[in-house]
């Protein structure tokens, strides 16, 4: 019987087999299968939201989560149109007559308001305002409007009206009339915010829900996040299916804030130019908008909403469109 001697191993050898067992120790604590799947719903900025993480323990998780939703919390309380005390109440009451200094969210929130504005022609506007309460969004007394009175309160409207000084941190109104609502943007920018603040926590693998307005960052163990679109028509109904990954998506529609008078809908996303509902406009019932960031994805589809089908092409973004009439 013939014996192998094997000789010892070097010092450079032992070395090399214990890197290598260290980094498959790291990757298998790395890799989803060891992960934990925590999640949380809540409900801030008018609407439920929920935060799902990937993370390598459950209190890591519960910390992010809480301190997300605290950051969602504080620009609720600074962007609610209806709470007096809110900053952007302080602006619409004071800064026709005053320049009015402004907080590093609000300022960043008017900035890529404007920035939207300007890109979109005008079609996302948050100076609609005057045009939407009249028509009694926002309150119990819905109602059609006459023309007289759209003409009225339009002499308020237009992103023009707004001047914003971003280096200074201040923001005056140019006209009695004129107030802001940020309806359109807030949820996007909250995600947006909540993301950030879960990365600053090492999550590395989230979906951030408000209302809709989604970013899906990394991955949920090692695919894409699915997403589905749902029928503005039938709420159980799912219409399209996309995947994303580090990327937002946002819909806007004429479903869920509405009002039929004389047998016609009324919605809520307003065309700037006219004053009239968008849906009136160009017959869309729901537009969905894949961009980098949830804040554009939510301004984007609001625009989108308002221009139509055609003219939203001006966008690279991708979209998703579905008609009031479709089958």
């Amino acid at each position: 019987m013939k014996y192998i001697i094997l000789s010892p191993m070097s010092k450079k050898q032992r070395g090399a087999l214990l890197l290598a067992a260290l980094c498959l120790v790291w990757w298998l604590l790395d890799s989803f299968v060891f992960w934990k799947e925590v999640a949380e719903q809540r409900y801030v900025l008018h609407t439920l939201a929920e935060i799902r993480v990937l993370c390598h323990s459950r209190q890591q998780g519960r910390q992010a989560i809480n301190t997300a939703f605290a950051k969602m919390k504080e620009l609720e309380e600074k962007f609610n149109y209806f709470d007096p005390g809110s900053e952007l109440s302080r602006i619409n009451q004071n800064a026709f007559r005053q320049e009015m200094p402004l907080s590093g969210d609000m300022n960043a929130i008017l900035t890529l308001a404007l920035a939207g504005s300007e890109i979109s022609g005008g079609t996302f506007d948050i100076t609609i305002t005057p045009i939407s309460r009249l028509y009694g969004f926002g309150t119990e007394q819905k109602q059609k409007p006459d023309q007289r009175n759209i003409q009225n309160q339009m002499q308020g409207v237009g992103w023009q009206k707004v001047r914003l000084d971003s280096q200074k941190q201040t923001v005056r109104l140019l006209h009695s009339r004129t107030q802001l609502d940020l309806g359109g943007i807030a949820k996007g920018y909250a995600v947006d915010q909540a993301v950030e603040t879960l990365q600053r926590h090492g999550i590395r693998h989230a979906l951030v829900n408000a209302g809709g307005n989604i970013f899906a960052l990394g991955q949920k163990r090692g695919k894409p996040w699915r997403i589905a679109i749902r029928d503005p028509r039938a709420v159980e109904k799912t219409l399209q299916v996309f995947e994303l990954s580090d990327e937002a998506c946002a819909t806007s529609g004429d479903y869920e804030q509405y009002f039929v008078a004389d047998g016609q809908r009324y919605s809520h996303i307003f065309n700037p130019q006219t004053g009239r509902p968008a849906n009136l406009e160009n017959e869309l019932a729901s537009v969905t908008v894949i961009a980098d960031s949830a804040a554009r994805a939510d301004l984007l589809s609001t625009a989108c909403f308002v221009l139509g089908v055609e003219k939203s092409s001006i966008f690279p973004e991708k979209k998703f469109f579905y008609k009031a009439n479709a089958d």
